[in-house]
């Protein structure tokens, strides 16, 4: 009969063989959803919530893509198209909304259709993101001279 020392080592053992293949998994999860871009942490509202949910954001060539940031799935929670999004003003979140993994973060009411969510974005990915929208995506318009 094993001793309680040897059964203590065994669970410890199990929980940071688990430990590490979580955040190994989580690893690899970011990885494959970069797919050789850019990743931004960001923050997502629906209209008419007050709740905010953190996420991965990725610019691709026509759509942005917004990936939950726990969880195992490599398909994005939310895509929007390039032509068809609007994004307004920023403000700067009030401390009461503010999100501890994004200091000093702009709130961006963005519309796509009928449509309308808020996007928590710091300055520079605010002005990445603005930037993106705005610019023709590749291949298009390239024989205008």
């Amino acid at each position: 009969m094993p001793s309680v020392l040897v059964s203590t080592e065994i669970v410890i053992g199990l929980l940071l063989i688990i430990a590490l293949v979580v955040l190994g998994a989580t690893y690899l999860r970011r990885r494959y959803i970069a797919a050789g871009q850019q990743l931004t942490l960001c923050g997502y509202r629906a209209s008419g919530s007050d709740r905010w949910h953190l996420g991965l954001m990725r610019l691709g060539d026509n759509a942005l893509e917004w990936y939950t940031l726990g969880g195992a799935s490599l398909r994005a929670k939310r895509r929007w198209q390039r032509q068809a999004l609007l994004l307004e003003a920023p403000r700067l979140l009030p401390p009461e909304e503010s999100l501890a993994l994004l200091p000093d973060a702009y709130a961006v009411v963005c519309t796509e259709g009928l449509e309308t969510f808020e996007l928590a974005l710091q300055g520079p990915d605010y002005t990445a993101v603005r930037s993106w929208q705005e610019a023709a995506p590749p291949g298009y318009n390239v024989n205008v001279a």
